[in-house]
């Protein structure tokens, strides 16, 4: 590059970067679907009172 102050990056560490960023990017996720499949069985879990007043409609 005509303005490029720094020396170019080495491949292999810019890949190992690129490869640790994913790994993390990945775990994150995992967690974060775990956390929300856990909350969706709490939820799932709760009773709620409701008025079980259904309405019938007939033909």
């Amino acid at each position: 590059m005509f303005l490029q102050i720094l020396p170019p990056d080495n491949i292999i560490a810019t890949s190992s970067i690129f490869e640790n960023q994913l790994g993390f990017v990945i775990f994150g996720l995992a967690i974060g679907v775990f956390v929300l499949l856990k909350i969706v069985k709490f939820l799932s879990k709760v009773k709620l009172l409701k008025n079980h007043k259904k309405t019938l409609y007939t033909s």
